[in-house]
């Protein structure tokens, strides 16, 4: 009797802290597909909702993308979305209040590159403004996104509304809304008339619509000596309609308003408030002196240069030895050779002195990465793995292929204890995670080491795969470290490689001895990156055991210069004799 009270108060304890779990049925869509999301353990309240945002923005009500009532568990299908990083959140009872959250990517099934341009809506009605996303621009200050008629030209004349992205790859505006008709928005690069992109929409005439109250500012930047301008439309009437501006991502709560002002009866309307500090935030619509949203845009804040010298900031105080470091550069000149480079504190600017270095490609506000591989490089197996030694540097900038410094920023690398986390050591045993996806052989603990079997079908094919998935992915270690040989035996070709979630999309990045017999060069094909091996992984094995340490990311910038990793899910290989697989911090 005792036993089954127990039983009892422990399933009744766990119905006690059952939450609310999300799970999206792929981690990687294309951009042709619907979005399908799984959800459990919802509170049935009507007011339960779930939605889309850019991945890491703000629970701000102007990040929404797509959004539902989710009131009871289910299936929830979302409209195809450009390219990009996602995540989906689930909210309780109306709050902005996250209570689970899943990520999720959408690429092109072809051309992971491609610009794209797209307006969250095919229709709209006469009275909405028109919300455009737009994807992979050139990044350059004066790329520029435009509303046209359907079917004109590009003719300048023929523009109804435009803006400039400031150099944003990624990103949304709002216009102003349109009349009945049918048009098309276009992408351009660096004030060409040339399209990289467009999408075609209409706009109808509304019947019967409740008029929905909106709330934009008039520009998505301002800088700090700047007045805010917010426009409003189809509040209530009320003489006490508000609209406040609020800390993004804050409640609706009144200690957070920063400023505020009634509409006083106005349906329709501008307001000006004063220039804010530097941050980010939201205007946000309210009726009647109540905290019931009614519509909210976000907006930025930025310093405003005074006397326009550049600006360089890193990404951190100090660095490990060997990490990448990334330079976040403003005011730049805008030359394709424009230049920012590494020095060793104190050395003259002469080119035999600089560590590393990249150009800025016409860019001038943008991010690069140094500490890695030369811009270019043409790896081999014989590259030396780069990076920087503990010891004092400078990051310095220069305007257009000369040595005349325009901004110095210092930095220190410091000795740090590397961390690590071992997958595999193969200590009396192999981890039973692993997956036999193809070949005759499954994977066996032999020698000490994990034996892989190549299947080594003829002189270029392998047959044989094997993956170990990690069960929680690795967000911070992305340096790939394994020994391999010293078991008795030679390995027919094999390659090693990891699988990795990157801001462009999936990728499969392999490392590969075979490249380095044929002195085949590292390239890139249908998302899968191959590299050749500074370490010999095949020849002279047998007796030899070797160590393997790759830094992913730098190699990823190798072939892919302005991605960046998310996380690693997972080790592959197709042979081997391996042993303490494992991803280390630098």
């Amino acid at each position: 009797m005792k036993i089954r009270f127990i039983g009892i108060l422990l399933m009744f304890v766990t119905l006690l802290n059952a939450s609310t779990t999300i799970n999206i049925e792929k981690d990687i869509y294309s951009s042709t597909e619907k979005i399908s999301v799984n959800l459990t353990g919802m509170s049935g309240n009507a007011n339960d909702w779930i939605a889309i945002y850019p991945l890491d923005s703000s629970t701000d009500w102007g990040n929404v993308l797509q959004w539902k009532w989710a009131s009871a568990n289910g299936t929830f299908v979302f409209d195809k979305l450009p390219l990009g990083n996602y995540e989906v959140r689930v909210f309780l009872n109306n709050s902005f209040t996250i209570q689970a959250s899943d990520t999720f990517s959408v690429e092109k099934d072809s051309v992971i590159d491609q610009t794209t341009v797209i307006t969250s809506e095919s229709t709209y009605f006469s009275n909405e403004n028109i919300v455009v996303n737009f994807t992979q621009m050139s990044g350059n200050s004066k790329d520029w996104i435009a509303i046209y008629p359907k079917d004109s030209s590009t003719n300048w004349n023929n523009v109804i509304s435009w803006k400039y992205t400031q150099g944003d790859v990624n990103g949304r505006f709002s216009f102003n809304k349109l009349p009945v008709g049918s048009y098309t928005v276009r992408a351009f690069f660096n004030n060409s008339f040339n399209v990289e992109a467009s999408y075609n929409f209409e706009i109808e005439k509304e019947e019967n619509v409740v008029l929905k109250a909106t709330v934009t500012t008039e520009k998505d930047k301002y800088f700090t000596n700047e007045q805010i301008t917010v426009t409003f439309e189809n509040m209530s009437g009320n003489q006490e309609d508000w609209i406040a501006i609020y800390p993004a991502g804050s409640t609706t709560d009144w200690n957070n308003v920063i400023l505020w002002k009634y509409t006083k009866g106005s349906v329709n309307g501008n307001l000006s408030f004063d220039n804010l500090p530097v941050g980010n935030y939201s205007v946000r619509a309210f009726f009647n002196n109540s905290f019931d949203l009614k519509s909210s845009y976000a907006f930025v804040v930025k310093e405003q240069n005074i006397d326009n010298s550049i600006s360089l900031t890193l990404n951190k105080d100090n660095y490990a030895q060997n990490e990448l470091v990334y330079v976040t550069f403003d005011k730049m000149e805008g030359n394709n050779a424009d230049w920012i480079g590494i020095y060793p504190s104190g050395a003259s600017n002469a080119f035999n002195n600089v560590i590393d270095w990249k150009y800025t490609n016409g860019k001038t506000f943008g991010k690069i990465a140094l500490g890695g591989f030369p811009e270019n490089t043409l790896l081999h197996g014989s590259t030396p793995m780069p990076g920087l030694a503990e010891g004092n540097y400078e990051i310095r900038a220069f305007f257009n292929n000369t040595l005349n410094v325009e901004k110095v920023l210092a930095f220190r690398v410091i000795h740090k204890k590397v961390k690590s986390t071992v997958y595999e050591n193969a200590n009396g045993a192999i981890s039973p995670d692993w997956v036999h996806v193809s070949g005759p052989f499954v994977p066996e603990y032999t020698n000490g080491v994990l034996r892989l079997q190549a299947d080594w079908i003829n002189e270029f094919t392998n047959t044989s795969e094997y993956i170990l998935p990690f069960a929680v992915a690795n967000r911070t270690q992305k340096v790939l470290e394994l020994d391999v040989g010293g078991a008795g035996r030679w390995t027919p070709h094999f390659n090693v490689g990891v699988l990795v979630d990157t801001k462009n999309g999936q990728r499969r990045m392999l490392w590969d001895s075979f490249l380095n017999h044929y002195e085949v060069d590292a390239n890139e094909q249908n998302h899968v990156l191959s590299f050749p091996t500074y370490v010999e992984l095949q020849r002279d094995t047998a007796d030899n055991k070797k160590h393997f340490r790759v830094n992913i990311e730098k190699y990823l910038k190798v072939l892919e210069p302005d991605n960046e990793i998310i996380r690693i899910r997972a080790f592959f290989a197709t042979g081997g004799d391996l042993d303490n697989i494992k991803l280390s911090s630098h």
